[in-house]
């Protein structure tokens, strides 16, 4: 990297924090200008959360406004040359999500504090995931900052990612204690290491989301249910709703293939029943181990019992529009995010009846809840990479996360502070902060192994045909577990 300025010095920087902790559309447009967008399903959920666009020039996006959406201020104290790179331009490709609508109308403030223009590629997710892997695997470097998912380690190994530690040693770069690392959230530090398999950064955590439930408040009451604790509990739940309501499913979840489908809500499940992802890597899976395979029977019977007719072809909006049409009685374990697509009158036709909780556990397991993080990231041949990392600082930044959550409707803040602020506590409800922070807290990943997105692709399509019916869940996880560790031992 080259020097900006003279006097500086190495920072005492733990670049592993987190590390080892856990075991295991289209269309290009510049400043705040808004773009299409209808959310992302990675893994997770895109619901769109806040106002789409805002105004170029260093304007916000209240009717064309000179006033910022955050003061200046909030940034300039920060002991950060903002302005070293003064009139480049950084090129963002990103996916549609609700991270893209909630930050723009706040990008004026990053291009008046820094000088800096910012050029958005926002893409429907597949089309993004294709243009991404051509920027960076030919070298092209379009892309200075990108959205990057379980492919991490993918890109890592093969050399197309640049770690980030450089700039956070750069005094120039990087306030430690104006951007406080701490507050980010232990799971999110972790993905930002390749998911544990990094002791650099791979890029900096922009969302969060962790598996809770959903729940009829009013089916609740009639049927006098109790919230569940356990699948045990949940599965009773489900039946009675589904047995007693003749418009109603008791649950529904993810069923479809893809490694941000149906396995992301299952291994979740496998890790409460004590099992883990890979006992031995690269040799024993863990996929058919006893734990794995209690796991599957339940997600499978509990789908195929009380879920809805197609439950094996359900993605996660798919989910999400089942319950908000009032077609089902829980969703079993899925993002957060949902909550302001659940809540919000104008798209839930059951607003004012849907509550959550934690995921349940199995009576004799654990909780561990999956949570996902999107991450920024730049390639090594992108041409404005110390552009993009003050970008990406910026945007992960406590004044930006704050705006973000408590002004324009975002619900995905990978900072605890921002869970704890009374703000945006007052706009989402203390139970679901609650729920919210306690999940995220113990939550455990999913480890992104350099050939996840292969291997990973084979478990969900196995899944996919047992909840379907095709076969047992004990013959797709004794099969998903094969599969994988032929992909991973070539």
């Amino acid at each position: 990297m080259t020097s900006k300025r003279n006097g500086r010095r190495r920072r005492n920087f733990l670049k592993a924090t987190g590390v080892g902790l856990l075991g295991g559309l289209a269309g290009c447009t510049r400043g705040g200008d808004s773009s299409s967008g209808d959310g992302s399903g990675d893994g997770t959920s895109g619901d769109s959360g806040g106002d789409s666009g805002s105004d170029s020039g260093g304007e916000s996006s209240d009717g064309g406004s000179d006033e910022l959406a955050i003061p200046l201020s909030e940034y300039q104290s920060a002991d950060i040359d903002w302005r070293q790179f003064e009139g480049s331009e950084i090129n963002i490709g990103a996916v549609q999500h609700a991270w893209v609508d909630a930050i723009k109308p706040a990008v004026p403030v990053f291009e008046e504090l820094t000088g800096i223009d910012v050029v958005w590629n926002v893409l429907p997710e597949q089309e993004f995931r294709t243009k991404r892997l051509t920027d960076v695997s030919t070298g092209a470097g379009e892309w200075d900052v990108f959205f990057l998912d379980q492919v991490v380690n993918q890109f890592r190994e093969s050399g197309w990612l640049q770690a980030l530690d450089p700039y956070f040693e750069d005094d120039s770069m990087y306030d430690e204690e104006w951007y406080d690392l701490d507050d980010l959230f232990e799971a999110t530090r972790w993905q930002a290491h390749g998911g544990g398999y990094s002791d650099t950064w791979t890029g900096i955590p922009i969302t969060v989301e962790v598996q809770t439930q959903f729940y009829r408040t009013d089916l609740y009451d009639e049927y006098d249910l109790e919230v569940a604790e356990t699948l045990e509990e949940f599965q009773s739940n489900a039946q009675t709703i589904h047995e007693n309501e003749s418009d109603v499913v008791g649950t529904v979840g993810r069923g479809q293939q893809g490694y941000g489908m149906n396995i992301y809500i299952l291994n979740t499940f496998i890790r409460q029943y004590g099992a883990e992802l890979w006992d031995s890597y690269p040799d024993n899976s863990g996929l058919d181990s006893e734990g794995a395979i209690s796991a599957a029977e339940w997600y499978v019977n509990l789908l195929q019992d009380y879920g809805p007719e197609g439950a094996s072809s359900q993605v996660w909006s798919d989910v999400l529009s089942t319950m908000q049409s009032g077609n089902a009685g829980h969703i079993v374990s899925d993002a957060n995010l949902f909550w302001p697509g659940l809540t919000d009158p104008e798209s839930s036709d059951v607003a004012d009846r849907i509550a959550v909780a934690k995921a349940p556990a199995p009576a004799d397991g654990q909780f561990s809840p999956n949570a996902f993080a999107w991450q920024i990231a730049t390639s090594q041949n992108a041409d404005n990479s110390e552009e993009a990392f003050l970008f990406m600082l910026w945007a992960s930044s406590e004044p930006t996360n704050t705006w973000m959550h408590v002004e324009n409707g975002a619900g995905f803040s990978v900072r605890q502070s921002t869970w704890e602020n009374e703000e945006y506590r007052s706009r989402v409800g203390d139970n679901f902060a609650d729920v919210t922070l306690e999940s995220l807290q113990a939550a455990a990943p999913d480890p992104f192994d350099s050939q996840y997105p292969e291997w990973g692709q084979t478990y969900s399509e196995e899944l996919q045909t047992a909840i379907g019916g095709d076969q047992t869940a004990e013959e797709a996880m004794t099969r998903a577990a094969s599969a994988a560790e032929d992909i991973v031992g070539e």
